[in-house]
């Protein structure tokens, strides 16, 4: 009965450790999630906050500027590198300045005002004038001779001449005064075909006791370009100083005479060219290469011309409009001995058109 009793016991406690373990699903192991490094452990308790700490005076520097930033640092010229060869730099500079071209002028040349640099210079300001002009430049030779006559600045600033607003701003912020009276001058001159009126008004930027001279320069420049536009012009003028004053500067250029270019050979005058249209060229009696030997106003004696003066002939050969002069010539090829031959000629006004 007793040994009954243990193996119910026993089979009752299996059965009870049967259910039990059908109830309670088997235990696993804890598998930590994954942390960065440096990342406390899961069992150990977080950190208290930490105390407020105050803000530095100045915000840390990002990175890296936001995109909108990048975009303007990009469309900005290049700044100079200080550490590159001198055929890089000037390479920079021509692609710094041509940006510049293309925004604020005054900004544009400000920035060429502030480079020390003699050659760096000169690159900056003709990659200026160059994209201002569109390549549209003049002969090198005048540039040359602009320069050497008035220094970098102004015999660049000369090439903005159709361009007046630009060469004006040119000028005052770049040129002394010698320099900015050329510039001007020049500017005004080519103004004088389409806008004479404004042309003059430049004189307004010219010192007071200057204007007289910058008034000779562009009335003979003028001259040089349209020679009867100039004339009609002074002739025009109501005051009789100013009209004998602008005559003169343009008989300065376009005189009354023949129209032959003069030079000096064995002590004689002789022909270098015959300007087209002239009464010398018209005349078909006069030629290159050939020899003066005596001149007459009208019908007056001859005088000797050998061993004159040039400035002295020329004058000889100049006059009124309408007046008769003759020349006594020998050809170039004429064999020696040979008698002169007499040109009489009518002076006329010596007219340019370009």
């Amino acid at each position: 009965m007793k040994a009954k009793v243990t193996l119910a016991l026993i089979l009752l406690g299996a059965a009870v450790m049967a259910i039990l373990a059908i109830l309670r699903p088997p235990s696993q192991p804890a598998i930590p999630e994954p942390q960065p490094p440096g990342a406390a452990s899961l069992s150990k308790p977080p950190d208290p906050p930490p105390q407020a700490i105050p803000a530095p005076s100045l915000p840390p520097r990002p990175l890296a500027p936001p995109a909108t930033e990048t975009a303007i640092i990009r469309s900005a010229p290049k700044e100079l590198s200080p550490s590159t060869n001198k055929l890089e730099r000037l390479t920079q500079i021509r692609e710094s300045f041509r940006a510049l071209a293309a925004g604020d002028p005054t900004a544009a040349l400000r920035a060429a005002k502030q480079i020390t640099d003699d050659t760096e210079r000169e690159t900056a300001l003709l990659t200026l004038v160059t994209e201002w002009t569109h390549g549209e430049l003049g002969p090198s030779r005048d540039r040359a001779r602009a320069i050497a006559a008035y220094g970098l600045e102004a015999g660049l600033g000369m090439e903005l001449a159709k361009t007046p607003n630009l060469a004006l701003l040119w000028a005052n912020e770049l040129t002394d005064p010698p320099g900015r009276a050329a510039v001007l001058q020049g500017t005004a001159i080519a103004l004088l075909g389409s806008d004479p009126a404004a042309a003059f008004a430049l004189s307004d930027q010219i010192p007071q006791a200057d204007r007289p001279k910058f008034f000779e320069a562009l009335i003979s420049g003028w001259a040089e370009k349209d020679t009867d536009a100039a004339l009609q012009w002074a002739n025009e003028l109501p005051d009789p100083a100013q009209q004998a004053a602008a005559l003169d500067a343009i008989h300065s250029v376009a005189p009354v005479g023949i129209g032959a270019a003069l030079g000096i050979k064995d002590g004689y005058p002789v022909i270098n060219q015959l300007l087209p249209g002239t009464p010398a060229e018209l005349s078909g009696q006069l030629h290159p290469g050939d020899r003066i030997v005596a001149l007459a106003q009208g019908y007056n004696s001859f005088v000797d011309a050998h061993s004159v003066a040039l400035p002295d002939i020329v004058q000889m050969i100049r006059g009124s409009p309408g007046t008769l002069l003759q020349l006594q010539v020998l050809p170039a090829d004429a064999p020696p001995n040979s008698q002169p031959r007499t040109v009489a000629i009518i002076r006329d006004q010596l007219k340019f058109k370009r």
